[in-house]
Order: structure tokens, then sequence, then C-alpha cells
């Protein structure tokens, strides 16, 4: 029983050394730049030690995204702590995310969010005669584009059973879009 213990701790150890290993090389390094060689090299661990717990830089990668996650469980949470927990993870964890989301820029969702977000920002300036878009403006059209795309991944995965106007009724629903309809009439309302 003691023997047992002694190997998950030593077990536990190697994996959190590697994770942060990681996690320390992909604040000054793209993740796709970095090799295991590297990982062991920081973390201090053999190359067979590595592939004793894992399979490949991908799977420590979801490991150690695993282990950040569980900083901010969602199961006991109202909205707002949900909220607060996400954005104070992304703070703590700031290069990690910077990094991951600049890798995310060649992506088919990133292409589509940067586009659905230039449009609408488009129509905004083109409604309101200003170059000025305010940051609850901003804020309501990272969120549209955001929640747009979250519901895409939702309806393919579900095999798009309801129309695309039925989603786009659904979303705008949702999300107020009354509110941000609101907002854009309060801007023009400023001029």
């Amino acid at each position: 029983m003691e023997k047992e213990k002694k190997e998950d701790l030593r077990v536990k150890r190697t994996r959190k050394l590697l994770s942060q290993a990681l996690l320390s090389l992909i604040e000054h390094h793209s993740f796709h730049s970095i090799s295991v060689k590297e990982i062991c090299e920081e973390a201090m661990v053999h190359r067979a030690t590595f592939y004793t717990h894992f399979n490949d830089k991908y799977d420590l990668l979801a490991y150690s995204l695993k282990e950040i996650a569980e900083e901010f469980r969602f199961t006991e949470s109202n909205l707002k702590e949900v909220h607060l927990k996400l954005f104070n993870v992304a703070i703590k964890y700031k290069p990690l995310f910077s990094q991951l989301f600049l890798e995310e820029r060649d992506s088919l969702r990133y292409l589509i969010r940067k586009e659905m977000t230039k449009g609408m920002k488009q129509q905004v300036v083109s409604e309101t005669n200003t170059q000025y878009i305010s940051p609850s403006s901003e804020v309501a059209i990272a969120a549209f584009a955001g929640a747009t795309l979250g519901v895409l991944n939702w309806w393919i995965e579900n095999g798009m059973t309801l129309s695309s106007e039925e989603v786009y009724n659904e979303i705008k629903q949702v999300l107020n879009w009354g509110h941000i309809e609101k907002m854009q009439d309060e801007t023009i309302g400023k001029e």
C-alpha cells in the first residue's frame, strides 16, 4: 500500500514537471516548434520517462489543458462565477492563452470569426457614421461571433436538424440581440 502511494506521487510529480515545462516553453515559443526533447530538457526528465506517461507532445498538451480546466469547474457555479473563473484563469495563464490563440490563426474557426467580426464592425460604423465603436459594442460583437461559432459547432455535431434561419433566430433570442440593436440606436442617438 505504501509503495503504491509513493509510485502515485512519483507519477503525479513527473506529469506535473512535464506539464510545467511545456507551459513554460509555450510562453516563449510556438507549440508547433517545441520538441519532446526540449520539454524533457526543461523538465529534467529522460525521454523514455516522457513516453512512459504521454504518447506525444499533443497528449501532454491535452493533459496540461485539462489540469488548467480543473481550475474553473462549471458544475457548481452560477453564470457570473463561470465567467469570472474563466477570465481569471486566462489572466493567470495569459502567455499560454495568448500563444495558443495566436497559433489558432490559421484555423477555419478563427478565419470565420475574424470575417464575421469585421463585417459586423463595418455595419456598426456605416450605421453610426463614425469610426468609433464603443467597448460595449465591441463586446457584443465578439459575444455574437463567438456564440455563433459555438452554435455552428453544436449544429453540425447534432445533425443540422434546424434550418439556418431557425438557428439564427434562436441565437438572436438567446443573446438578446434586441439589446445589441438598442446599443446601436443609442450610439446613433449620441451623434
